[in-house]
């Protein structure tokens, strides 16, 4: 049976899917790059099955490191993976490494407007990968954890801004906060810092639908909850769905 890989290379992550002829998913694969795209890519592919594949689909992030592969919009490729994972979309929030933008649909299901933040990366992954090293943490998996199990106070922490953080994070960790309370407060200043900048009236079309690498954060994920004061709807997938979306245009084209 053919199938298809998808890819799309962000800032600081790589996702790949390998999709069968109906468009499901039969393999994926998500991995911080550190810079070395080539080099993941290649370690990413040695693990398909290239006898299967009938050809390769990415979206326009990221470099063109791949000669004759048809390239997508990542944004119609996002749509297009949210689709056919929900049955219902109102709104797609998508966080990734550098940016985070908000497409919204109307009440007939149909794309209405887009919302971005500026080239500043203050407020998102890498912003989070930054601190978590500042505070001595493994990765961005493990603030996510001592995050998301932290039932203290949070401390204020300017997410707007890598600079001013670096400083709040000083002076958090100088008034005894531990760094379960520091990493909730970086969690819930890069929530309140998404909602300022696309939602600034807090009036979202749902179901609202997370994407991109942040929607595996369960503790932004909960300052996500609380701020919209709804429930943002998470799919198996959700970090993955520039890759299946590329691969998912290429299969109707």
């Amino acid at each position: 049976m053919l199938q298809i890989v998808g890819i799309d290379i962000g800032s600081v992550a790589l996702s790949l899917v390998v999709v069968n002829e109906k468009g499901t998913v039969v393999q994926s694969s998500y991995r911080f790059h550190q810079g070395a795209i080539a080099d993941t890519l290649r370690s990413m592919l040695d693990e398909v099955d290239i006898s299967s594949i009938g050809g390769i689909a990415m979206t326009q992030s990221g470099p063109d490191i791949l000669q004759n592969v048809l390239r997508y919009d990542t944004q119609i490729a996002m749509i297009a993976a949210v689709k056919k994972h929900h049955a219902q979309v109102g709104s797609i929030l998508f966080v990734g490494g550098e940016n985070f933008g908000l497409i919204t649909f109307n009440s007939e299901g149909d794309y209405e407007r887009y919302r971005s933040n500026t080239s500043c990366a203050a407020g998102t992954g890498s912003f989070l990968d930054q601190q978590a090293r500042r505070l001595n943490l493994k990765s961005i998996e493990t603030l996510s954890t001592v995050a998301f199990c932290n039932h203290g106070s949070t401390p204020k922490i300017a997410t707007r801004c890598a600079v001013f953080a670096k400083t709040d994070l000083i002076h958090a960790q100088q008034e005894g906060y531990s760094v379960g309370q520091i990493s909730d407060g970086l969690c819930e200043g890069l929530a309140k810092n998404v909602i300022d900048t696309l939602i600034p009236d807090a009036n979202i079309r749902m179901p609202l639908v997370l994407a991109g690498g942040v929607s595996m954060n369960s503790a932004v994920v909960k300052h996500f909850q609380s701020l919209l004061q709804a429930e943002p709807v998470i799919g198996k997938y959700s970090h993955l769905y520039g890759a299946i979306g590329a691969a998912l245009l290429f299969l109707e084209e």
